[in-house]
């Protein structure tokens, strides 16, 4: 990353921050607007920093707090205090002068005089002393080290031992792999590694034995992968591998109905064309119903319709289990809004939105959700429930608490589809930063016949 003089690529970092703290949302969702009046160089470098800060925000309050003693007053101020102390730690390209005197001329400008002196003395302190973490392993301790919340540190240290629970809250703040997945309505899956290494992007096939050839990881060029003419006609698309063993667990074909229940952006519906286009399958007449209670992702659509050319992904507004539906379906994926505490590595912000007492309210939407799905559900047909999350309360209680009432309902083992590294109790269950891929869970169900 080019790294570039000048307040103004801080100010966007430090005005998108505070807006995503005030209203929770997706920093994907912010940059297109916060960032639109920088060039390119500025503009990468407020999203490294945008991300970097939720990646370390409570070490770096850590560190702060600690040459503040009498407190840091207001949120504006501090989210600048981490804005600036996350390029002294973090980021080489960076002088330290350059840190400390952007961040003082904006609390200058925005925040007045005795703040811009404030942040001054913090910050040259911070710099002076140095990155400083606490010892041990207790829970507080790792989860000031790694920047968990403490109740999540907690969470995941039942599931995980402490070597491998230290080891999946580091991988937690590391940028994510970059997967792609072929799409052989577009070409031959085979050539796609030569033709993107003439542009000087470096693949590496995904290495679970007996999983069909349409996933590949960029070691080099995920840029020159985006501009490529191979991306924009359609040959490729960009996905997590776990996507694939979601689709596998519904086992659909053509002449099965599908409905993709929170379909947008229509990601694994159009993956579940082109696995059965990779066993030449024949499409035609093939219709997947992509509902989505969101009208603008569900325009989100229309890039597998067009780039990709899947026009058998109809798309409809409305939300799931609202009644919209009559018929029923052969096949039903669920993959339900969660917390995203799965996918820390590329939504950070997401470790810091949540509670318990978030988690549980959203627990019983989502049981909800798999009630009113499985009503649509024909007999013989099988739905999977799927979340990015590997939490408890979304996904095995939700599960379990559904098959206590509905003995009609019985799981199918996902050990004959997916790597057994990845199965738990019959379930798809990837714990976040455990592997190289996104932390998921899916279940598979059928309804008796």
């Amino acid at each position: 990353m080019t790294v570039v003089s000048g307040i103004e690529s801080r100010r966007a970092a430090w005005k998108i921050l505070l807006e995503q703290e005030a209203t929770g949302a997706f920093l994907k969702d912010l940059f297109p607007e916060g960032l639109s009046a920088l060039r390119d160089d500025d503009a990468g470098l407020a999203r490294a920093i945008c991300f970097g800060v939720l990646r370390h925000r409570r070490l770096l309050d850590f560190n702060l707090d600690a040459q503040a003693p009498r407190g840091i007053k207001g949120t504006k101020l501090r989210m600048l205090l981490r804005v600036g102390a996350y390029q002294l730690f973090y980021l080489s390209g960076v002088p330290d002068f350059a840190a400390v005197n952007t961040a003082v001329e904006i609390a200058k400008y925005d925040l007045g005089k005795p703040e811009s002196g404030f942040m001054n003395a913090v910050l040259k302190a911070v710099a002076r002393e140095g990155l400083r973490t606490p010892p041990g392993n207790d829970f507080k301790s790792l989860g000031i080290r790694y920047s968990h919340p403490e109740w999540l540190v907690r969470r995941f240290g039942k599931e995980l031992k402490t070597g491998a629970l230290e080891a999946a809250l580091r991988r937690n703040n590391e940028e994510a792999p970059q997967w792609i997945r072929v799409n052989p309505r577009r070409g031959e899956p085979a050539a796609l590694p030569g033709l993107l290494a003439e542009a000087g992007i470096t693949l590496e096939p995904l290495p679970e034995p007996g999983a069909p050839p349409l996933y590949y990881r960029i070691l080099e060029g995920v840029g020159a992968a985006i501009r490529s003419p191979a991306f924009a006609d359609g040959k490729f698309s960009f996905q997590d591998p776990v996507a694939l063993w979601v689709v596998s667990l519904l086992d659909w074909h053509p002449g099965l109905s599908l409905l993709d229940a929170c379909s947008a952006p229509g990601g694994k519906a159009a993956l579940t064309l082109e696995l059965a286009a990779s066993r030449g399958e024949a499409l035609e007449g093939a219709r997947i119903v992509c509902g989505d209670a969101s009208f603008q992702r569900l325009r989100r659509i229309g890039d597998a319709q067009l780039r990709l050319g899947h026009r058998e992904l109809l798309p409809v507004c409305v939300e799931a289990g609202s009644g919209a539906f009559r018929a029923p379906f052969d096949r039903i994926l669920l993959d339900v809004p969660c917390s995203n505490l799965g996918v820390l590595r590329r939504r950070p912000e997401a470790r810091w939105n949540w509670t318990p007492e978030k988690i549980t309210a959203l627990a019983h939407r989502q049981r909800e959700m798999l009630e009113s799905a499985s009503a649509l559900l024909n007999p013989g047909g099988r739905l999977v429930y799927a979340t990015c999350s590997a939490e408890a309360e979304e996904t095995v209680d939700v599960v379990r608490g559904f098959l206590a009432k509905h003995p009609e309902f019985q799981i199918v083992d996902a050990g004959g589809t997916v790597p057994a590294s990845l199965c738990r109790d019959g379930f798809l269950r990837v714990w976040p930063g455990e592997t190289d891929y996104d932390g998921f869970f899916a279940a598979a169900l059928t309804r008796e016949g």
